[in-house]
């Protein structure tokens, strides 16, 4: 009777700790979409191994949305898309382990950017040749203004090269 009733605890422990382990790790709570500018993606971990990455949605620090992807297919696609625009769809778990964050990217597509359709809409407005010369010049200006001192100038372009490949890219453009 002893060895009965240890077995079936046993089984009942092992039961609500699989359904449990379901539920926290495998079982997504919401999913989505987001779009922005693909800044980091490595290969992390020490035992278990996983992608994590960064997706700049703007700016501030409430506009950066950071990922893990558990599929290697996904991620060697999106590694070539450093610096560039993407839409990941992803799926939100309560429990990220073994990755670094709830989010685990599912797919990705490049951002496509319509063409001119004869509307003038305000973004459309924005992304016109002036626009971007202005912008480029309003950059490149701040960029000399830091040049006056070049110890502060070196510390932020080191910073900005290893958090933000496509801003880096664009510092040596001014240069």
């Amino acid at each position: 009777m002893f060895n009965k009733t240890k077995i079936t605890l046993l089984f009942l422990v092992a039961t609500i700790g699989l359904g449990t382990k379901y539920i926290f790790f495998n079982y997504p709570v919401s999913a989505g979409k987001r779009v922005g500018n693909l800044t980091k993606l490595s290969l992390k971990g020490k035992l278990i191994k996983t992608w994590e990455g960064t997706l700049n949605e703007g700016y501030g620090d409430k506009l950066t949305t950071y990922f893990s992807i558990s599929d290697s297919k996904i991620a060697d696609e999106l590694y070539g898309h450093e610096g560039r625009e993407v839409v990941v769809y992803y799926e939100e778990y309560l429990v990220g382990w073994p990755r670094d964050t709830k989010y685990d990217i599912i797919r990705w597509e490049p951002l496509q950017h319509p063409e001119n359709s004869g509307t003038t809409s305000a973004s459309s407005a924005q992304e016109g040749p002036a626009a971007l010369l202005l912008s480029k010049t309003l950059f490149c200006s701040l960029l000399g203004t830091l040049r006056s001192d070049d110890e502060l100038y070196q510390k932020v372009k080191k910073q900005v090269e290893v958090s933000n490949v496509y801003l880096y890219k664009k510092i040596e453009e001014c240069n």
